[in-house]
């Protein structure tokens, strides 16, 4: 988990598709937005049952489900050692299927931002 936020926070100051932006942008504002929901509702913390606790809990796996897809899409023998992020070549198989996985992943998290969201209304 830890090589995966060295990655992402020097992921801005390389050439990066759209995609791995997107990916980016959308687990760095996701960090910051389950943790100050987190903080203004601590009943969460003692396993409430409450539709807002369950959203709020299914937004932060969906969030972690994301940094793993991440991952995924770095891994490699230099990626695996604390190196750089190695993603696979395009027009791979390997790639086609990271890319599908990435798209997935923030699909299923956005989906379940937009359903916090309505329980927060």
């Amino acid at each position: 988990m830890k090589r995966i936020w060295i990655c992402l926070l020097l992921l801005p100051l390389v050439a990066c598709t759209s995609l791995e932006k997107q990916v980016y942008n959308t687990i760095v504002t996701a960090k910051a937005f389950l943790d100050a929901e987190k903080k203004m509702h601590p009943e969460c913390k003692s396993g409430a049952p409450s539709a807002l606790c369950s959203d709020l809990s299914r937004a932060t796996s969906a969030k972690d489900a994301l940094i793993d897809a991440a991952e995924v899409w770095c891994s490699g023998p230099e990626f695996e050692a604390g190196g750089v992020c190695q993603s696979p070549k395009k027009g791979t198989p390997s790639y086609d299927q990271a890319v599908a996985k990435l798209k997935a992943a923030l699909q299923i998290y956005n989906q379940a931002e937009s359903d916090l969201k309505g329980a927060l209304r």
